[in-house]
């Protein structure tokens, strides 16, 4: 016992000594990684540091984020899934100690009467409570690299959580200013319809004294029948997008709530945007495929054991009598401890080609894990250019109605002195009506590329 005892002490020492890659984080991720963004971010702070209520003033839009981040079916799946790798992560750690059980027994067999007839007689009665112990010494390291790749995973899948989270908020956003932008332009084309509609009126008028020709008739025709077929899709749309927050909310169709309408919104336009190198740190999606990268890498680590010997401690403690009445005296109790070495000795090969394929699955992570920082540098740059050119765009869009307004106006003049025909009325016309639809567009792209910039920089979470 006492050497069995000093043989157990040895290997738990051994122990120690895991087998196995370490992680580290790949260094090329550093050479990924911009001293600073292209397109001019400020980087002095980070608006990521604001939550989403703090940047969305609007308290409809609040109203809404709050109830998608509560009933959301994607986000309460994702959350679900943490719930699930934190026990498998508990199920590892539980796996790494011994496993105690217990079993009692009882018998009795009398044969006496049957065997004194045969010229013999006995009797056999045995009761015993034994307890069992068996385990998994963890020389090599196996088990310590499974829980490692386990608690990993755990962090991936919330890291997947709050990358859920902050693509919802942004979804939610981005609907909702797509929907107000809907609403703006439908107002666009309903007083535009009315307008077109007086147009058709007063010509009507002038057909039936025979001032005008029945192509100007024709003219102010065409033009109210298609502002009238543009309303009729823009509602379209609009029961579209509001089935889409419905949807990510988790409810069936309703008319959603209007609050501020684009123009009222109070977004910043120059937004901070913190260090590249921050980004590495702060994005969801960047830290998941880091730790989907560090779990591979300690799966390395037990495929790598499983080509030694593993111990195992197997044993029993407990009392046995064939008398029940004395199955709790000293003489009663025994007990029993067995040590068992097994390990592989020749697979052709299986074993060494069990390493060689967890490696190549660490290269194709560390390879998504590159891939996923490029990208994320991509969109934070792609949503800064969206920001500074919907901004100038918009600038542009609101001289350009301006100059349309006027521009109709001395059209109409012109037009009723019978200086022009109606013809460049109606161009005019629809030169202010496109100009007014795009500067919405451009007010609407201007708020959603802020949004996407939020996103990008891996705020809200």
């Amino acid at each position: 016992m006492k050497n069995l005892i000093i043989a157990i002490f040895i290997l738990l020492v051994a122990a120690g000594c895991a087998v196995g890659p370490k992680y580290s984080r790949p260094e090329t991720v550093e050479t990924r990684t911009p001293e600073g963004y292209f397109q001019n971010g400020d980087e002095t702070d980070s608006i990521t540091n604001l939550a989403w209520w703090d940047v969305y003033q609007d308290t409809v839009l609040q109203s809404l984020i709050q109830n998608a981040v509560d009933s959301n079916l994607n986000l309460l799946t994702a959350m679900a899934r943490v719930e699930e790798a934190q026990a498998i992560l508990g199920y590892n750690k539980a796996n790494m100690g011994p496993a105690i059980g217990y079993g009692a027994a009882a018998r009795a067999t009398d044969f006496r009467e049957r065997a004194q007839e045969a010229g013999v007689g006995f009797n056999t009665n045995s009761y015993s409570v034994l307890g069992n112990i068996s385990w998994e010494i963890d020389i090599w390291g196996k088990l310590r690299h499974a829980n490692r790749a386990a608690y990993a995973e755990l962090l991936a899948s919330e890291e997947n959580r709050k990358s859920i989270y902050i693509s919802l908020v942004a979804q939610i956003a981005e609907l909702y200013f797509n929907l107000r932008g809907l609403d703006d332009r439908l107002r666009i084309t309903e007083r535009t319809y009315q307008t077109r509609l007086e147009y058709l009126r007063i010509i009507e008028l002038r057909f039936d004294k025979g001032e005008v020709s029945e192509l100007d008739k024709l003219q102010a025709e065409q033009i109210a029948a298609d502002a009238k077929a543009e309303m009729y899709t823009l509602e379209r749309e609009i029961i579209f997008v509001e089935n889409a927050i419905g949807i990510l909310t988790g409810k069936t169709y309703s008319p959603i709530v209007r609050g501020l309408r684009n123009d009222q919104q109070m977004l910043p336009l120059e937004i901070p945007t913190g260090l590249p190198s921050e980004l590495l740190e702060r994005r969801p999606d960047i830290l998941q495929a880091e730790q989907l990268l560090v779990a591979q890498t300690e799966r390395i680590g037990v495929a790598v054991a499983m080509r030694f010997p593993s111990l195992s401690l197997t044993g029993f403690f407990g009392v046995a009598s064939p008398d029940i009445s004395k199955l709790f005296v000293p003489n009663a109790v025994l007990g029993s401890v067995t040590g068992q070495l097994a390990g592989p000795l020749f697979q052709f090969g299986q074993n060494k080609r069990r390493v060689e394929a967890e490696r190549a699955r660490a290269k194709q992570y560390a390879y998504n894990y590159e891939q996923t920082i490029l990208e994320a540098f991509a969109e934070v740059e792609n949503s800064l250019a969206e920001i500074r050119t919907y901004t100038n765009e918009y600038e542009a869009r609101m001289t350009q109605v301006a100059a349309t307004q006027k521009s109709l106006m001395l059209s109409k003049a012109l037009y009723d002195n019978g200086y022009t025909s109606f013809l460049q009325v109606l161009d005019a016309e629809r030169e202010l009506y496109y100009s007014e639809f795009e500067k919405s567009l451009a007010l609407e792209n201007q708020l959603i590329s802020s949004v996407r910039l939020y996103k990008a920089l891996g705020g809200g979470w």
